[in-house]
Formats: structure tokens, sequence, C-alpha cells
């Protein structure tokens, strides 16, 4: 056994004594919500500062950050673990990490608590939380990102000018706009592979569903109905770290095998991220007595491997489906969606994890390549895409019926919440083309105020 994929294990095993696991997984969801202005721009990061202050007022704890030494969100307790308040890669790209819950029933009365919480706020300075997968006016640029620890060194480690041009920022600069809905659930390591798998496996599927970002820069992209998505493929094509990944995994060990291959971007040393080059492998840089590496500022800076490095390390690739650095399976595959159907994206992903085996049954009749193909293809067509071996309408009916069943075993009564999917599928439409119909007849302002969280 390698000393990292023990570090996963031992990490597996405090993460479920702390979460007393028993019969119910845990859910956790992170929502990211575009905040604009009532006429559809990004507002301001003195907006931002002040809604972290806001919040603080209302109880909440300030988060600074390391590097900066500036308010950087804020959090508050919850049964489990803390929800916390805070931007991701833009400012006005807000992130909620919602506590952890024991059912569907709590998820929904933590979004409605979030949304007791941010209305007086948004009534006050005229702005909006949109429950939509990107920023629909104001382009993605190097103005909008939100300086921190983790968001300051992307642009020397992963340089690109394929989308944005140098005088506008860094092609990272593209997810200073993307909005998704994240969902967290949690897993024994002798099942965490299979989860993956079968996420990752039924990621065009779920996007045919769920898409919901075709409207960006003031106009809509008429090649896709799931733009955030199609922005990891656009940032990072060549590295093997963003998507369906190329194959599925045989076990955790194989998982983790694959992960600790992939090279190291960077580690943390104090809070203050050190970059690092010249390894081939995470493996070779653990394995290394001494290491180089450099400040944010440019300084050398000389430095142990240690087993934290791990955690870090394994939040640097974006599979569309992966296992999170706090030892869950996380699924990153969904745009925000609307309002009125927020808990839909957590109710697809606990029901197929909590039927993962049936899940991979039905996968098995597919190849992988037309898996990871309808990906791309709901991504552009949505319930009318395809491949050689399926339509998107037959992978996401089945899809459906497996999620159903999963979460028909917790005998809660959870399955109502995959409702507005099954509306999606009878329609054959997706939540991207309500998105279009309002954009034709009433502009950026009607679609700010019909998708308002």
């Amino acid at each position: 056994m390698s000393q990292i994929y023990a570090q996963f294990i031992d990490g597996f095993r405090q993460a479920a004594s702390s979460r007393e696991f028993n019969d119910l997984r845990r859910i956790g969801a992170e929502l990211k919500f575009p905040l604009v202005n009532s006429d559809g721009t990004a507002v301001a990061l003195e907006t931002v500062r002040a809604l972290w202050l806001y919040l603080v007022d209302k109880g909440w704890k300030m988060i600074e950050d390391p590097v900066t030494g500036q308010i950087a969100g804020a959090k508050i307790a919850g049964p489990y673990n803390d929800t916390v308040a805070a931007c991701e890669t833009g400012y006005c790209k807000t992130e909620f990490s919602l506590a952890h819950v024991a059912n569907l029933f709590e998820l929904t009365e933590s979004i409605d608590a979030l949304r007791e919480a941010l209305s007086p706020f948004a009534q006050e300075h005229d702005v909006r939380f949109l429950g939509y997968g990107i920023q629909p006016l104001t382009p993605p640029s190097r103005d909008l990102l939100f300086k921190k620890a983790r968001s300051c060194f992307w642009e020397q480690v992963l340089p690109s000018n394929q989308h944005i041009p140098p005088e506008e920022g860094d092609d990272v600069h593209l997810f200073t706009v993307n909005a998704g809905s994240h969902v967290h659930v949690s897993i024994l390591p002798e099942d965490a592979a299979r989860a993956v798998n079968v996420l990752n496996g039924f990621a065009g599927a779920q996007i045919a569903l769920t898409a919901h970002s075709p409207i960006w820069r003031g106009r809509c992209d008429d090649r896709y109905l799931c733009v955030n998505e199609k922005l990891w493929d656009w940032w990072e094509p060549a590295l093997g770290r963003v998507g369906v990944p190329p194959r599925p995994f045989n076990d955790l060990e194989d998982y983790v095998n694959t992960i600790e291959s992939l090279a190291p971007i960077y580690v943390k040393r104090d809070g203050h991220p050190i970059t690092l080059s010249g390894f081939d492998t995470f493996r070779d840089y653990y394995n290394s007595d001494d290491v180089k590496g450099k400040s944010i500022h440019g300084d050398s800076v000389s430095l142990k491997p240690k087993p934290d490095d791990i955690r870090v390390h394994n939040s640097c690739y974006w599979f569309t489906a992966r296992i999170s650095q706090y030892f869950t399976v996380e699924n990153r595959v969904f745009d925000q969606q609307p309002p009125d159907e927020l808990e839909s994206a957590a109710a697809l992903t606990l029901g197929l994890v909590s039927a993962a085996n049936a899940a991979w049954e039905e996968l098995s009749q597919y190849s992988w390549s037309s898996l990871r193909q309808a990906r791309e293809s709901a991504c552009c067509k949505g319930l009318e895409g395809s491949t050689d071996e399926f339509s998107m309408v037959e992978l996401a009916d089945r899809m459906l019926q497996v999620a159903d069943y999963g979460l028909s075993k917790r005998r809660l009564g959870e399955e109502k919440y995959l409702e507005p999917l099954r509306e999606h599928l009878r329609r054959r439409s997706c939540p991207a083309l309500f998105a279009k119909e309002i954009f034709d007849e009433s502009g950026i302002r009607g679609m700010v105020e019909l998708l308002a969280f």
C-alpha cells in the first residue's frame, strides 16, 4: 500500500467517524449564484464585502484571507459542519456551501433559511442572486477576479489566452462568471470508486436535464445550452484533469494511482500557496526530500512534502465527479438551477449514489467512449443529443428510474424532489430553453427578475 493511498484511507475513516454515518448518507450542497445588479451587470466588489459584513452582523463569523488580510466570507455553525459563504474565482459569483444534512427535506430547510437570510440584503442593495448557471451580461475578465489565496496564481502556472485576450486577462478568468450547483454525498472508501464512475458515466444525461447557461456576454451562445461545463474544456483541454475521465476506475486504489500520476500545482504553507514546477507527477513530488517552490511573489521557497499536501492536490483536478478533499463524492456537473428547483441536483446525485450498483449495471450496456461523447452532445443539444449507441432521452429516462429507486430505498419520500427533472424529460426540454425564451421576450432584465433566488 502506497503512503498516498494510506492517507486516502485514513482520510475516509476520519471523515466517516466525524459524520456519524449510520444508515443515512449526509448531503452537502455548494450553491453558486451570479450576484447581479437589477440590470444584470456584475455587482461591485464593495457590494460583496458589504454582504459578508451584513452576515457577520447577523451572527456569522468573519473569514479572513491569509494572503490579502481582507474579509473573504463568513460562516455559521451547522449540525455537522459549517455553512460557509464566500466568493469562488470571481467576486460576482457568490458561493454558499451549506452545512451537511441527513436528508433532502432538511436541505430544503437550509435553502429556505438561506433565502430568508439573503432577501433583506438583496432588497436594500437592489441586487439579485440568480438561479442561473453563468453571469448573463458582464464578460469574464481579470477585473472580476476575487484575489485570495486560492485564486491568485493560476495565471502563472497554467497560462492561456485562447479565449480571453491578454489585455483582458487569462483563460482562467473564464471562471469569474460561471455558477454551478455542486453536491457532496458521504461515502465509505469501498464504495467511492463505483459512485464516481456512476456520476461520471451519467454526466451527459445529467447535463441534458439540467443545462442552464446559454446566455452570457449579453447574448445567446447558439452553440451550447451548457456553456458553464464547456469552460473547463476551453481552459484546460490537454492535461487530462477535467470532464469525464478517459476510463472508469477499477477501485479506490486505481483512483488514487491515477490522481497521484497528475503533476502537482501547488501546496500550502501557513495558509499561503507555494507553486511547484519540475515534477511530472505528484508521486515524484511527494517522494522528494527537499523541494524548491515559489511564493506568489516569485520568491524561492524551500519545503518538505507533508501528508496534508495530498488534500490540496486532490482539489486540483476537475472531473465532473470526483472524490473531494473532504473525502465525499462530489458531483460537479450541474449548472445552477432555477430558484424553485434547487434541490433537484442533490436529489439526482443522492439517488444515483444510493443505487450505485444498479446504476453501474445500466451504464455497463454502453461503451465508456459513448458515455464521454454524451457530455459534449448534451452541452450542445440537451435532450435532443445522442451518440451512436443511445439517445439522450433514452439515457436520461433510465437514469431517472435508477435515481428514483435509490431514493425510494431510503424510505423517506425524497423521490418527489426528482419531479422537476421528470417534467423536463416529459417536455423534452431543460432550463436553458426556458432561459432562452425569457431572453428573447424580455432580455436580460426579464431573466434577472424571473430567475432571482
